[in-house]
This record gives structure tokens, sequence and C-alpha cells, in this order.
């Protein structure tokens, strides 16, 4: 009777220390988080207890989950330690979350030896960082300990801010100043200064395309995160072909294959994994071409290849893929826009037709096919006019006009009168990626320009010869070198002779100026003839003699 009073006693006085227990602790967790905030914190995602650093300022959620369970919140210390009801005070500042953790819990079993704990981060701490370098506001921000690198450029490169500060100036200014500021900037060699004299790098192309957060760290307190001028013109990587972002990059120690591949964007749907070449330059001035396998280095076949300064990797094509592309149709059809094709397979009748057809306003005779130059600039476009034997002062205008004609694309050679009302298949082009199909409004006239007295459109008169069209537009000025008229077909733009074609509705007529010409051009021009005829006099008197 007396052992089981004596257990009975026992089992009171715990459960009377235990309710104590509770009760202090409960009393201590209210005064704690009552003055905790509770702030909405934005962030990429979940917290990699490997990646994060605890500091002062972060509040953790700490359970025991015992018979009677145990919930409260409490904050690291600006001396950098939790201070845990009935466990005690524990220094955890500049540890990781996960080693963190494990020390926490480590002293929480010694306490409460039955059930479980959990020590959870509940909102992450703010602290300052300083940015400094080829940013628009260089200053000193508030961040979250969530918050990485990218993140803090982008608040740090916000023209609205900017221009907030300098309100006194003109806005297209200090856009046109900031452009030219974020394009010098390195997004590779960004260097990130630690409290504790670490410095550690930043490479935010390399993330955006590896998503290797090793590349984009979190920032910690008082991080100097400096970011220096490109130095693409000196060190710089190529990448081109069939891949999603073809371009050149800054090079970074460490680059290779796979990373340039994925800074890229990966290849596209029609890459030859099997056509990869990687061009190197020697220090001697030669240019080595290596074949590269893709495939064998993905499978672990061949390992990786680092890269060097200045190499390019020329992705290939499939030589079976067909490709798409988007042709656009202006002007008289029932639903003028953009189609998509099928490269060197789609017709021109398919896509009139899927453009509802010409409406009854279609200039088919002028109707044409506008295809992107390639590359063609006027100086190139002089040069092959120049061959042609234009080649005298005086043809300066014909050179202006057919350059301006050319330079805005090639026409393709097709006769949309011929296919349209007479069904002539070999009228029937097929169409390329970025052709403009152009079917001009009729404007029953003919527009007469140069040397007349009144440029403009004259009425279309069916049958009228050249003359008619130019007395309507006034007639000819004194400067006109009528024996060079020309006539500029509407729908192949070539430059033809009166003589050579007649004139149908949207055609131009050019009248061009009497080139001026010097005394001294005349003094030789009669010099010659009067040299001439003294040599024809003199043989003729020698003759008769």
């Amino acid at each position: 009777m007396k052992n089981i009073t004596r257990i009975f006693f026992i089992a009171c006085y715990t459960c009377a220390i235990s309710v104590a227990q509770e009760r202090q602790t409960q009393s201590m967790t209210q005064s704690i988080s009552s003055q905790l905030p509770l702030e909405k914190i934005i962030q990429d995602g979940p917290v990699d207890p490997n990646e994060y650093v605890v500091g002062p300022g972060d509040i953790f959620n700490v359970g025991i989950w015992s018979t009677v369970p145990l919930t409260f919140q409490v904050p690291v210390t600006p001396e950098g330690s939790v201070v845990i009801p009935t466990v005690g005070e524990i220094f955890i500042s500049g540890k990781t979350l996960f080693d963190a953790r494990e020390l926490v819990l480590k002293e929480i079993k010694k306490k409460y030896i039955s059930g479980n704990a959990t020590f959870t981060l509940y909102v992450p701490r703010q602290f300052t960082v300083t940015v400094s370098g080829m940013v628009l506001n260089e200053g000193i921000y508030t961040v979250s300990a969530t918050q990485r690198v990218d993140a803090l450029l982008q608040t740090a490169n916000n023209e609205m801010q900017l221009k907030e500060k300098s309100f006194t100036q003109d806005f297209a200014k200090i856009e046109e100043e900031a452009t030219g500021k974020l394009s010098a900037a390195s997004k590779r060699h960004i260097k990130i200064m630690r409290k504790n004299g670490n410095t550690v790098l930043a490479d935010i192309i390399r993330f955006y395309g590896t998503h290797n957060t090793s590349s984009n760290p979190l920032l910690q307190d008082g991080d100097v995160v400096v970011v220096p001028p490109s130095n693409i013109s000196k060190d710089y990587i190529g990448i081109h072909g069939a891949v999603a972002i073809e371009g050149t990059y800054e090079f970074v120690e460490g680059d290779s294959l796979t990373t340039l591949l994925a800074i890229a964007g990966g290849l596209t749907s029609y890459a030859d994994p099997e056509r990869i070449m990687l061009v190197r330059s020697s220090n001697e001035g030669g240019i080595s071409e290596t074949p590269v396998s893709y495939n064998d280095i993905e499978t672990g076949k061949s390992p990786d290849i680092p890269l060097r300064a200045g190499d390019r990797i020329i992705v290939g094509k499939k030589n079976s893929f067909n490709r798409g592309g988007v042709v656009s149709i202006e002007g008289e059809v029932q639903h003028p826009g953009s189609y998509p094709i099928i490269q060197d397979s789609t017709l021109l009748t398919e896509i009139i037709k899927q453009a509802g057809g010409f409406t009854n306003f279609a200039l088919l005779s002028a109707a044409k096919v506008l295809r992107p130059a390639g590359g063609m600039n006027n100086k190139l476009i002089t040069y092959q006019l120049l061959r042609k034997g234009y080649t005298t002062s005086e043809d300066t205008a014909y050179f202006h006009n057919e350059i301006l004609l050319k330079s805005k694309g090639e026409f393709v050679s097709t006769d949309f009168t011929r296919l349209f009302t007479k069904d002539d298949k070999t009228q029937n082009i097929t169409l390329r990626d970025g052709d403009k199909i152009i079917v001009p409004t009729k404007t029953n006239s003919v527009y007469v320009f140069g040397e007349v007295k009144h440029p403009g459109n004259v009425q279309f008169i069916a049958g009228e010869r050249v003359e008619y069209y130019i007395n309507k537009a006034g007639g000819m000025t004194d400067h006109a070198q009528s024996g060079d008229i020309r006539i500029v077909k509407a729908s192949t733009k070539q430059w033809l002779d009166p003589s050579e074609t007649t004139i149908e509705e949207g055609d131009y007529i050019w009248v061009p100026k009497e080139p001026y010409r010097p005394f001294t051009y005349y003094l030789t021009v009669y010099s010659q003839i009067f040299g001439v005829v003294g040599t024809v006099v003199s043989l003729l008197l020698l003759i008769t003699k």
C-alpha cells in the first residue's frame, strides 16, 4: 500500500512540474512571439539548407513534439545566437541552415529526451548590401536573405529610379546614357566581396542558361557587389548555327562546349548533334577546325571540351530538315497579313488563295514578290551598276533611283497577270521565308517625274505614247535631256527606252536632267571637232592636187 501511495505521489509531482514548465514556456513564447514581425517574403523557391547562411535577424520556429507539444518562434540575436526557453543560448550565425539545425536539435535533445524536435526557418532576415560599378543607380540597398545577385542588379538598374534622381535633366539624354552603360556592363564577371574577406563571382548569363545557383549566389550581410565593364572585345566566345540564341558572349575561365550550348538556349529541333565544329585560332595566326560529336559527350563516350578565349562553335543543321517560314502579303487581297509556309514548297497561288484572293481594285500588272536582299548594301549595288557600264557623271540620278529600288530587296521574276488570268503555271513560283507579296491598288495613272514642269500622276490612257504624258505634266523644262527618257515598269522596275515598251497603268516616266558641263568641256569637244575637220580638209587638198 505504501509503494502504491509513493508511486502516485511521484506521478503527481512530475505532472505538476511539467504543467509549470509548460506555463512558463508558453509565457516566454508569447513574450517573444509578440515582438516578432511577420512579413511577406518574395523568393524564387524553397530555401536550400546547404546554401542559406544564418545570420542576425532570422526568425526560426521551434517545435518540441513530446507528450505536451510546444511551438514558438525565436530570432537570431544581434550577437548571432538563438535563445530557446528551457534549453539555453546556442550560437548559430555564419553556419549554413543545415548545420545550424543539426546543432540546435542536438541541444534540444539533451533537455527533451523523448519525442521529436524541429527547427525551421520562419522569416528570413533583411540587411543592407552595396552596389557599385556599371549600374544605373550605385548605392546601398535593403535586401532579403533569400534574394540573389540578379534580383539586386535588376533593382539597381531601374531607369525610373534614375530619372527620379535626375528630374532636372532631359529624360531622353538620361535614357541614352543608361542604355550605353547597361550595354557596356559585364554580366559574367560580377564580383561579390564578403565581410569575411572572401570574394565570390557571379555569372548571370551562365545562371540563366544552366540554372546552377552557384553562378547566382544568395546575398549575405554587408556584401559589396561590383559590376565591371565588359571585356567581350578582348575575351569572347561565339556560337552560331542551329541553336536557339546565336551570338558572341564574354569568355569566363571554366567555360566548356556544354556550358556555351546551355547559354545559347540549347540545340534547335533541326540541329545535327554530329555536325558541330570547334573553330580555334592559333598563336601563329592560323585557324583549326575540330569536328565534335555532341551525342558522344552527352553519353559520356567523350569528355566535355574546355573552351579558350576566341573559340567559336558552329552547329550544323540536318540535311533532311524541312524548314518552315513566314511570308507576308499586303495590298489588294481580301485578308492581308502573315502566312506560314513550308520552305521551297509552298506556291504563290496557295498563299493568294489563303488570303482570300484579290479584290476588285488589284493591279495585277504591277503586283510583285519582294525577297530580302540578303545583306546587299548600297555600295555593292553601286558596284554592280558600275559594272554595267554606267560610269559617267551624268548618270548619277539614274544610280540614285535604281539603288533606292534595289536596296529594298530583290524582285522575284513572276508575272501575276499571266499566272492568275491566263493560268500560266510557269509563273507559279515557290516562296521562301521572308518573302513579301505586294499587290498595289489600281491607280489609273502614270507617274511622271524628273525634269518636267509639273511632276506627278497623269491619268492613264491605253495606247498613248510618252510624249502625251510629258505634255500633260506641263512639258519638259529647259534643263531636260530628252534623248535619255526612261520608262520604269511598275512590275519589274526595269528602266527601258520608250521604244522598247508600251506604257501601262502604274508605270513611271523619268525625264533626266541635262548634265552641267564647264566651258573647258566644250572647248575640248570643239577642238577635237575642228582638228578632225582640218585633217579632212588637208587630205582633200592633197588628193585634188
